[in-house]
C-alpha cells in the first residue's frame, strides 16, 4: 500500500462500538492478531522479536508483512467491486415481491368469494332443515302428550276402581306414576279435559286420605283395637299415604305414638307414687319393654323412612321431661341431692342410649307444620329454637355432625333445680376444708428428697375435688346456672388460702388479717404490716422445721394459684358465651400470691435475724485503725450464717426456682441496705478503716454473689439479674467510704465528690457522712449542700461554679486534721484517682485471695 493511502486509512476512525466488534467476531472468526480489537504494536514487535539475537529474521518478517497487505489490498478491491451490481439486484428483486404480493392478494379475493357461496349454499340446505327438525319436535311432543293423556284417563278410572277395593299396594304403585304424568301435563292444565283430569286425581286423593285415616281410627280406637294385630292393607296404605299430603302421616304417626304413651301417662301422672324421682328406673323399664313389643308387632308395619320407634322413644322423653318438672314443681321440699343425682343418672343412661341406638335420627320435618297441633315433636321443634340461641351450636346443629335430639331432652327438667346441688356442694367443700384445717395443725413438715414434691397433699385433693364437682355439675346440664357454682368455688378458694395456708404458716406471720378480695395494692400494705410488725421486736426466729413449712406453704400456694389459672380457663371454657365475660379467679389468684409474698417475708426476716448481731457487731469495732487486715469477724459471721441456713430453704424451695430466686433478690438487698446504714454508724474512723471496710466490702460483696448456690454440689453460676442487683447495691457503700476517706482542700470539695458520686442521695445520707468524717461545723457545709442540689436542679453541675472567697471560706472553715494540702482537691476528683485508687484495692485483695 502507498504512504498516501497509508495516511488516508489513519485519519479514518475504525473504532467501532463493542458490540460491532463482537458481532464481527462471531461472524467472522479469527486467530490472526492483527484482527484483534486490542492490538498493540509495540507488544507485538516484543513477542516476534524477544532477544537481539532475534533481528537477523527481521527480513523475513518484513517480507511476510508485504505479502500479507498485498493479500488484504486484492481482498479490499474483489469486495468493492462486487458491491457494484447490488444496487441493481435489490431493485430487481423489491419489483419481484411486488409482483408476487399483487398476485396472492388476488388470490385471497377469490377465497373470499368462493367462500361466501359456500356459505350461502349452506344456508340454504340448513333452512329445509330445520323446518324438518321443528316439524319432528312438534310431532314427537304430540305423540308423547297424547300417550300421557291416555295414561292419566285410564289411571283415574283403575285409581277410581282400585280405592273402592281398597287395593293399597297397586294404589301406592299407580297414584305414583298418575302424579308424574300430571306433573308432565300441568302447562296443559288451561285445556278443560286436563283440568277436568287433574280435579278428578285431587278428589281421589282426598278420598283416599280420609279412608285411610278412617281404616287407621278404626283398626286403633275400634272396638277390636286391644286385639290389633298389624295387617298387610295398612302396611300398604303407609306406602300410600307417602304420596299423599305429609299432613296425613304426620296424623297417623301422632295417632300411634298417643295411642302408644295413652298408658304411661296415666301410669306417672303427677299425683302417683311412681312419678317420684325415686322411681324414674320404672319409666325406663316401661320404655325397654314398650320399645322392644313395637318392635316386634306394629314397627313392620311403617316404612323405615318413618322411623316410628325413634319418634315413639323421643315423644316418651318429652312426656317424661313434662311429668317430671310437673312432679318437682308440686313437691320441691322433698328434693334432696342424692334423689336428684340418682334421677339424672338414670335418665342420662336412657339418653345415651337412645343416642346409640338412634343415631341418624332427626325429628325435623322439612314440610311445614300446623299453626296449631299437638304433635309432641312440634313442641321439641319449638323449644329448640327458642333454647338454641348460641350461634355456635347452631352452625353445628346445621352441619354434618348434627347433635341427637335425645340429647337432654329429659335432663333439661333438672336445670332449675341445680340450686339444690349447689348448696349441697357449698356444705360439702365447706366440711372438707375445716378437715383440711384440722389436719394441717397435726401435719409433720419432714425433709423431703431431691426429687419429691413437698406440696401439702390437701391441695392436690381439693382441685382433684373442684374437678369431680365441675365434670359432675357439667353432666346435669348447668346453662346459666354456672355462675352459682362459680360463686361457691370461689368462695372456699378464698377459705381454703385463709384457713388451710395461711393458719399452717408461724405465728409470726400469720396474725395479720387478709383483705377477702384482696389486690395488689392491699397486698403491698399488708406486706408492709407484717415488716413494721418485724421492726418493732418482733422478728421471726424460726427452726428447721418451721423453715420446711414455710416453703412447704410457699411451695402449696404456687401450686394453687397456676391450678386456678386452669380452673378459671376451664369454667370459661365450658360455661355459656353469656357467662363467659363473668367469670373471673383473679382475686383468689391474688390471695394465693400473698401468701407467696408472706412466705418469702418470713423467710427474708428469718435470715436477717440470724445476720443482724453480725452487723451490729460492726459499730463496736474501732475504726481508727493503723493497718488493714484480714475480713472482719462480722462478714465471716455473715458468710457461716449464710452457708449453714441457706441449703436448707434451697433444698425446700427445689420445686419453685423462680421464688427462691425472688427470696435471694430480697434477702441480698435487704442484708446490703442494713450494711450501708451500718456503714454510716462506724464512726469515729480514720483513712486505714475506710480501707479495711472496703475490704470488708468486697468480702461481703463474694459472699452475696455466691449466697444463692452456696454450698451447691453442681458449680452453677448465679443469674446475672440477681449479681447486677448485688453490685448496684454494694456500689453506693464502696462510694460512701470513698467519699469518706477523700482528702480534701475545702467543704466545696467534699460537696462536689460527694454529688458526683452520690446524685440521688438525700441530705440525710451527707450528714451521716459528715458525722463519719468528724466535721464540726456541720451546719455550714449542709447549707452548701443545699445550695449546690439547689442550683444543680436548675442548671447543669458542669456549670456550677463556686467563687474563690467561698472557697477560701470553706478552707479556713475545715479542722487542721482534715486541712492537708498533700494531695490536691483537683486530683482527688478526678475519675482516673478514684480507679486507681480501687484498682489498688482490688489488687490487694487478689493477693490476700479474699475475692477471686
Amino acid at each position: 500500500m502507498e504512504p498516501d493511502n497509508l495516511i488516508e486509512v489513519e485519519k479514518l476512525n475504525l473504532n467501532f462500538p463493542p458490540e460491532v466488534v463482537q458481532a464481527i467476531q462471531e461472524i467472522l472468526p479469527s486467530d490472526d492478531p492483527f484482527d484483534s480489537p486490542e492490538f498493540n504494536t509495540v507488544e507485538y514487535i516484543n513477542n516476534r522479536f524477544p532477544a537481539e539475537q532475534s533481528l537477523h529474521h527481521i527480513d523475513d518478517v518484513l517480507e511476510e508483512m508485504r505479502l500479507k497487505i498485498t493479500s488484504t489490498d486484492d481482498q479490499i478491491r474483489t469486495v468493492i467491486r462486487s458491491l457494484t451490481n447490488v444496487d441493481q439486484d435489490g431493485r430487481a428483486s423489491l419489483l419481484n415481491a411486488q409482483e408476487a404480493i399483487a398476485e396472492l392478494f388476488a388470490r385471497f379475493q377469490d377465497i373470499k368469494e368462493r367462500a361466501g357461496e359456500s356459505e350461502q349454499r349452506v344456508k340454504e340446505i340448513t333452512r329445509d332443515i330445520k323446518q324438518l327438525d321443528t316439524a319432528k319436535k312438534n310431532l314427537t311432543t304430540s305423540i308423547t302428550t297424547l300417550n300421557h293423556l291416555q295414561m292419566l284417563v285410564e289411571g283415574v278410572q283403575k285409581l277410581q276402581a282400585l280405592k273402592a277395593r281398597r287395593e293399597y299396594g297397586e294404589i301406592a304403585t299407580l297414584l305414583q306414576g298418575v302424579m308424574n304424568v300430571l306433573d308432565h301435563l300441568n302447562r296443559y292444565k288451561h285445556i278443560p279435559q286436563v283440568a277436568d283430569l287433574a280435579r278428578q286425581v285431587e278428589q281421589i286423593r282426598g278420598d283416599l286420605e280420609k279412608q285411610i285415616l278412617e281404616d287407621f281410627h278404626r283398626a286403633f280406637h275400634g272396638p277390636n283395637a286391644r286385639r290389633f294385630a298389624p295387617t298387610k292393607e295398612l302396611a300398604e296404605a303407609c306406602l300410600v299415604v307417602s304420596e299423599l299430603d305429609p299432613k296425613v302421616k304426620k296424623t297417623i304417626i301422632e295417632d300411634v305414638i298417643k295411642t302408644q304413651l295413652a298408658e304411661y301417662e296415666v301410669l306417672f301422672a303427677g299425683g302417683e307414687s311412681d312419678a317420684w324421682l325415686t322411681k324414674v328406673d320404672l319409666r325406663r323399664k316401661w320404655l325397654l319393654k314398650t320399645a322392644v313389643e313395637f318392635e316386634k308387632t306394629l314397627a313392620a308395619m311403617f316404612p323405615p323412612s318413618w322411623q316410628v320407634p325413634a319418634r315413639l322413644a323421643l315423644a316418651f322423653c318429652e312426656v317424661t321431661r313434662s311429668q317430671l318438672s310437673h312432679a318437682m314443681e308440686l313437691r320441691p321440699q322433698d328434693i334432696d341431692v342424692g334423689t336428684l343425682l340418682h334421677a339424672h343418672k338414670i335418665m342420662s343412661e336412657l339418653e345415651s342410649l337412645l343416642v346409640r341406638k338412634y343415631t341418624s335420627f332427626q325429628p325435623h320435618d322439612r314440610t311445614p307444620k300446623s299453626s296449631v297441633s299437638t304433635n309432641p315433636f312440634v313442641e321439641d321443634e319449638q323449644s329448640n329454637k327458642t333454647e338454641n340461641a348460641n350461634p355456635f351450636e347452631e352452625a353445628a346443629s346445621t352441619g354434618e355432625t348434627q347433635v341427637s335430639p335425645f340429647s337432654g331432652a329429659v335432663c333439661r327438667c333438672f336445670q332449675p333445680y341445680l340450686r339444690i346441688y349447689i348448696e349441697s356442694m357449698d356444705k360439702r367443700l365447706n366440711e372438707q376444708i375445716e378437715k383440711f384445717a384440722n389436719d394441717m395443725k397435726s401435719y409433720k413438715f419432714e425433709h423431703i428428697d431431691a426429687e419429691e414434691s413437698n406440696v401439702v397433699p390437701c391441695c392436690g385433693e381439693l382441685f382433684t375435688i373442684y374437678k369431680n364437682v365441675l365434670v359432675e355439675f357439667l353432666r346435669l346440664g348447668p346453662g346459666e346456672s354456672m355462675g352459682g357454682l362459680v360463686e361457691v368455688l370461689q368462695k372456699h378458694l378464698r377459705e381454703f388460702c385463709t384457713k388451710v395456708l395461711r393458719a399452717a404458716l408461724p405465728k409470726v406471720g400469720a396474725n395479720i388479717p387478709m383483705p377477702k378480695d384482696i389486690n395488689m395494692k392491699e397486698l403491698t400494705a399488708v406486706l408492709a404490716q407484717v415488716q413494721t410488725l418485724w421492726r418493732e421486736g418482733d422478728t421471726p426466729k424460726l427452726s428447721e422445721d418451721d423453715v420446711r413449712r414455710v416453703c412447704s406453704v410457699l411451695v402449696s400456694a404456687e401450686y394453687c394459684e397456676e391450678m386456678t389459672g386452669r380452673l378459671e380457663a376451664k369454667l370459661k371454657e365450658r360455661s355459656p358465651p353469656s357467662l363467659v365475660h363473668t367469670i373471673s379467679l383473679t382475686h383468689e389468684q391474688d390471695l394465693f400470691h400473698a401468701v407467696l409474698a408472706q412466705c418469702i417475708a418470713l423467710l427474708v426476716a428469718h435470715e436477717e435475724s440470724l445476720c443482724d448481731p453480725a452487723l451490729a457487731s460492726m459499730t463496736k469495732i474501732n475504726w481508727m485503725m493503723e493497718q488493714t487486715g484480714d475480713q472482719s469477724p462480722y462478714v465471716t459471721a455473715i458468710s457461716q450464717h449464710i452457708s449453714s441456713s441457706i441449703p436448707l430453704i434451697r433444698h425446700n424451695l427445689h420445686t419453685s426456682r423462680k421464688y427462691f430466686t425472688r427470696f435471694c433478690d430480697k434477702l441480698a438487698a435487704a442484708i446490703l441496705n442494713k450494711f450501708v446504714q451500718q456503714v454510716y454508724k462506724c464512726r469515729p474512723i480514720n483513712s486505714v478503716g475506710c480501707e479495711q471496710l472496703l475490704l470488708d466490702c468486697h468480702a461481703l460483696k463474694a459472699v452475696m454473689l455466691q449466697l444463692p448456690v452456696v454450698a451447691l454440689q453442681m458449680r452453677r453460676d448465679p443469674p446475672q439479674t440477681y449479681t447486677r442487683m448485688v453490685g448496684r447495691g454494694m456500689a453506693r457503700a464502696e462510694l460512701v467510704l470513698q467519699v469518706v476517706m477523700g482528702e480534701y482542700a475545702t467543704h466545696n470539695d467534699l460537696v462536689d465528690k460527694f454529688i458526683r458520686l452520690l446524685p440521688d442521695a438525700t441530705i440525710a445520707d451527707f450528714q451521716k457522712v459528715l458525722e463519719m468524717r468528724g466535721v464540726k461545723d456541720r451546719a455550714s457545709v449542709l447549707e452548701l449542700y443545699r445550695q449546690r442540689t439547689l442550683g444543680n436542679s436548675t442548671e447543669s453541675p458542669h456549670r456550677a461554679q463556686v467563687s474563690p472567697g467561698s472557697s477560701s471560706q470553706a478552707a479556713a472553715q475545715l479542722p487542721p486534721s482534715q486541712a492537708s494540702p498533700v494531695v490536691s482537691s483537683t486530683a482527688n476528683s478526678s475519675p482516673e484517682h478514684e480507679m486507681s485508687k480501687i484498682a489498688r484495692l482490688e489488687r490487694m485483695l487478689k493477693s490476700r485471695r479474699l475475692i477471686s
